[in-house]
């Protein structure tokens, strides 16, 4: 009877532990692909306050499907471009700058039609200004990939051309 109960308990605890990893990020160090380059530039909108970035992820394997990008404390869905040949996914995040007056008063209760300034997002992972994480699908289960340098790339701009 105590070899019994000592088995079941066991077999509780180990199928109690087998849940908790299933939770948790699944970082995989060695990726069914390899990533060929990823770069990134900011851009700035006709509109007075439209701004953003845009995230390009090229890897070597058309058979991953890359699912979502981490950068610079935001997140955003993956898309696959398919106006070039290589296997490159692009990520655009919209920057809102828009900043609100703020009334300091000595009594707060005059203060209460400010509006708080908004947090960033908490994503799960920590991230520096040139690093990011995509999340991938590979064999039905959810990976994480950190990639440690994501390189700006300058836009181009050219002259305008006078009104003749």
């Amino acid at each position: 009877m105590n070899k019994l109960a000592s088995f079941s308990i066991s077999i509780i605890i180990l199928f109690a532990f087998s849940f908790c990893s299933a939770s948790k990020n699944t970082f995989k160090n060695n990726p069914p692909f390899k990533i060929i380059k990823t770069t990134y530039n900011s851009w700035v909108g006709g509109q007075p306050g439209v701004r953003g970035i845009t995230i390009y992820v090229t890897i070597d394997n058309p058979k991953i499907n890359l699912d979502t990008v981490f950068f610079r404390n935001m997140k955003t869905k993956l898309k696959k471009d398919l106006s070039v040949t290589s296997n490159t996914f692009v990520g655009s995040f919209t920057l809102h700058n828009k900043e609100h007056d703020f009334i300091l008063e000595k009594k707060s209760i005059k203060e209460f039609g400010n509006i708080p300034p908004k947090t960033s997002l908490n994503i799960p992972f920590t991230l520096g200004d040139n690093e990011a994480v995509v999340s991938y699908i590979y064999k039905d289960k959810k990976y994480f990939y950190k990639i440690k340098n994501v390189i700006e790339v300058k836009a181009v701009q050219y002259p305008m051309k006078k009104k003749q």
